[in-house]
């Protein structure tokens, strides 16, 4: 409890530091269950632009996938600020990802939302590099909702290779929710590329 207490109010901080500094927009999200919430990645600064936007109350219900050859390789006084801040988990993009993404079914189940950046890296310059099938896997065997957010000038913010941010606006707009169609077994790749195709093109849309 003192640790959600403590965790909320530094959310209550970041964001006025957000709005003070980078000019925020953030409409809330609508998390009624458990829901699988992804992103275009172009900066560090993504993740609390993307916990801005989320209700105080589903903060300590937020689980977010880290990449474990880049975030869990940092000093270890900032890797537990992450995991403070944003509740963050070690996710596996260089080898064989079917035990994060197992592990993202698991937190589902439990009654918890999932962060996740499918397109597997920051872009340097911005642009959205197209998602990959693992958010969409879990979503179809979990039955969560997939929660689409477009995040606008966190590469300018913090670009990539850079400590101190700059002061240039961000805005997050999420999206309406899309929710995988229960199809036979055989055909649960078509409906991957489904998920990926409509999620692709709601982050897309300016």
């Amino acid at each position: 409890m003192i640790r959600e207490t403590l965790q909320k109010l530094a959310h209550l901080l970041l964001r006025l530091w957000l709005k003070a500094y980078h000019q925020i927009r953030v409409p809330r999200l609508k998390l009624d269950r458990p829901s699988v919430i992804v992103a275009n990645h172009a900066s560090h600064l993504d993740i609390a632009a993307i916990f801005a936007s989320i209700p105080f109350s589903e903060i300590p219900k937020v689980r977010t996938a880290a990449a474990r050859d880049h975030i869990f390789t940092m000093p270890g006084p900032i890797v537990s600020l992450a995991r403070f801040l944003f509740n963050v988990f070690p996710f596996e993009r260089r080898n064989t990802s079917a035990d994060s993404l197992k592990r993202c079914e698991d937190y589902l189940r439990e009654g918890c939302h999932v962060v996740m950046f499918p397109e597997g890296r920051r872009s340097p310059n911005g642009r959205f590099l197209g998602f990959t099938p693992g958010f969409a896997a879990v979503a179809y065997k979990t039955g969560a909702p997939v929660v689409p957010i477009r995040l606008d000038g966190t590469h300018r913010a913090l670009p990539r290779g850079a400590v101190v941010p700059l002061a240039y606006p961000v805005r997050v707009a999420p999206r309406p929710p899309l929710r995988a169609r229960r199809v036979h077994y055989e055909r649960r790749r078509t409906e991957y590329l489904r998920l990926i195709e409509c999620a692709s093109a709601a982050i897309s849309r300016p």
